[in-house]
């Protein structure tokens, strides 16, 4: 059951980090507005952004209008989970785990900017050196 937790706080930390991903590089609010379809700007509701499952479930298309959502929303979401699970499998427990985690997240948003932009913010990296400093 832990490692299904670690699953779904991966899904859940993906899809937060599809936002860091598209709204960072292009200097937007993380916070505000809420996820809207990149084609009409509707707002996204609630039960339409359960990570994973909404993609599959809305067959990667908007339920406003219809238009294709990147299957890169999709992918790292999943990616992120089963990394999350696999480093709950390999660690446990404990503080490298959390280690681990953190060192996923950060890596998973600096690998889809740079991917999508070719450029690594520093407002990524910056605090990576840091979090590197405490938990050498």
């Amino acid at each position: 059951m832990i490692g299904v937790f670690f699953f779904l706080l991966g899904a859940a930390v993906g899809s937060f980090l599809n936002v860091v991903i598209y709204r960072l590089p292009r200097k937007l609010s993380l916070v505000r507005p809420g996820s809207r379809c990149p084609v009409c700007g509707a707002p996204i509701r609630f039960y339409d952004n359960i990570p994973i499952l909404s993609y599959l479930l809305l067959r990667g298309r908007c339920r406003t209008c219809g238009a294709p959502i990147s299957p890169r929303y999709f992918w790292v979401e999943l990616l992120t989970a089963v990394l999350f699970w696999a480093a709950y499998a390999r660690f446990g427990l404990g503080w490298p785990l959390a280690e681990a985690l953190v060192l996923i997240a950060y890596l998973m948003a600096l690998t889809f900017v740079d991917l999508d932009f070719g450029i690594i913010p520093d407002k990524l990296t910056f605090p990576t050196m840091g979090i590197g400093f405490v938990f050498s």
